[in-house]
């Protein structure tokens, strides 16, 4: 595993947001690619770790998250994102029990795509996920659960909140 230029660097100037995904290496070796990665001040993507392993699994993620909080310590008000996959969400649980876990907007709006063929819920979906304040989001949230309350509670059921 390698974890990126400064660790310290990320406890003064990074968003306390990270984003973790794995993606299929297809060259010579079919492995893994494990990526964890956060946004610095000037809204740039600032790499905080990677490794090569076998594939995506339980053990691949917990070994993963455990080596990155090894490296940047316990920090308070940390959010983990990445797609839905159960094995970064049972890692984050196990290995990061004080962070909060949420999923990639882009992920849920793409589910809600396939699912439902209104663009009136993708364009709404959009706003809610962009909400401000909660008393926006909720606005937002009861009008798209008007139109289709399917889609309200398929959000709820995931998780989104």
């Amino acid at each position: 595993m390698s974890i990126g230029a400064s660790p310290a660097r990320f406890h003064t100037s990074i968003r306390l947001v990270v984003a973790v995904d794995g993606t299929f290496l297809k060259a010579k070796y079919l492995e893994t690619l494990f990526i964890a990665a956060c946004k610095d001040g000037n809204n740039q993507i600032y790499p905080l770790a990677f490794r090569i392993g076998d594939s995506e699994n339980d053990a691949s993620w917990e070994w993963f998250l455990q080596k990155l909080h090894d490296a940047l310590g316990h920090i308070d008000d940390l959010f983990v994102i990445s797609d839905r996959h159960g094995s970064i969400e049972k890692a984050v649980h196990k290995v990061l029990p004080h962070a909060r876990h949420g999923v990639f907007t882009y992920h849920v709006g793409q589910n809600l795509k396939t699912k439902f063929k209104n663009p009136a819920i993708h364009k709404l979906f959009h706003d809610v996920a962009h909400a401000y304040r909660v008393s926006e989001f909720n606005f937002i949230f009861r009008q798209l659960e008007m139109i289709d309350p399917r889609a309200a509670r398929y959000l709820m059921d995931i998780g989104v909140d």
